[in-house]
């Protein structure tokens, strides 16, 4: 694909480009040679041991960022969502080899961005190229906190623990803090921009036993599932934490396992509004 295919309002929505004006984006991305690929579903958009010359900004689709061992054994780390980078951190690097695999969980389109350009401003000196290094300095500092909160949350102790702290994250759909960029929110009900097989990347365990606790956990009373819409019961979103901080444990008190037996039955009286709720979103 061309970079003239692409829409304006494509390329504005784009962190990247924040605060720096329509009518320059496409002169500003002409100038450092920028161009588009697009890849397939469970396509390789960069392998292990490749040189990395480009910052790479995800426009649409999915892509894990995994780790191969010589037997084949792969450990997801993290994923890519559209309008966030990949690639930048050995790009950045003297010697710019990547060390893990970009692999598209969905067909993808991505923005390269050539290094050397990128960072350096022409002769032009063009206001609109430091904004676009300001920014470029932004979304590194997101997705190390990204990073940050994803070990906070494979760091719990049980599977249970880990859906509980990854699900009020997102409720707080603040993507500086560390939320997924896509999703929709309506009261206590998220919807991911994620499948469950994907999930079930992002929390390194199998999709059966993910689906499992997550059935576990709706007959515990702490969630309901819809696809791919969680929504956490009253008793879940009123439980606060408290207690000192430990390593273990680092929001405090002990971790919520089980509803009690008057908040599972007030969640399966809830459950019509819920539903409703999650139909409204969908249909909105």
């Amino acid at each position: 694909m061309e970079l003239a295919e692409i829409q304006d309002q494509q390329l504005m929505e784009l962190p990247l480009f924040d605060q720096i004006d329509r009518n320059d984006i496409r002169p500003m991305l002409t100038c450092l040679g920028a161009f588009v690929r697009e890849y397939r579903r469970k396509e390789y958009a960069v392998l292990d041991d490749e040189l990395m010359a480009h910052v790479c900004v995800l426009m649409s689709g999915c892509i894990f960022m995994l780790k191969e061992d010589q037997e084949g054994h792969r450990s997801f780390l993290t994923y890519i969502q559209p309008g966030e980078l990949f690639g930048e951190s050995f790009a950045l690097r003297h010697s710019p080899v990547t060390s893990v695999s970009f692999l598209t969980a969905r067909p993808s389109q991505v923005l390269c961005l050539p290094l050397a350009k990128t960072l350096h401003t022409c002769s032009n000196r063009c206001v609109f190229h430091e904004t676009l290094v300001s920014n470029l300095y932004e979304m590194l500092s997101r997705k190390n906190l990204a990073l940050m909160q994803k070990i906070d949350i494979l760091s719990r102790d049980t599977l249970r623990d880990k859906l509980l702290s990854f699900l009020r994250l997102q409720l707080t759909g603040d993507s500086k803090a560390g939320a997924s960029r896509g999703l929709s929110i309506q009261g206590s009900t998220v919807t991911l921009p994620m499948n469950k097989s994907e999930l079930a990347n992002y929390l390194n365990v199998n999709r059966t036993s993910l689906c499992r606790e997550l059935h576990a956990m709706e007959q515990d009373g702490l969630l309901l599932v819809r696809g791919d819409s969680y929504t956490l019961t009253e008793c879940v979103m009123q439980a606060q934490p408290s207690g000192p901080v430990d390593e273990r444990n680092p929001q405090g008190g002990k971790p919520l396992q089980k509803a009690s037996a008057g908040c599972r039955s007030a969640g399966a009286a809830q459950k019509p509004q819920i539903d409703k709720a999650q139909r409204d979103l969908h249909s909105g």
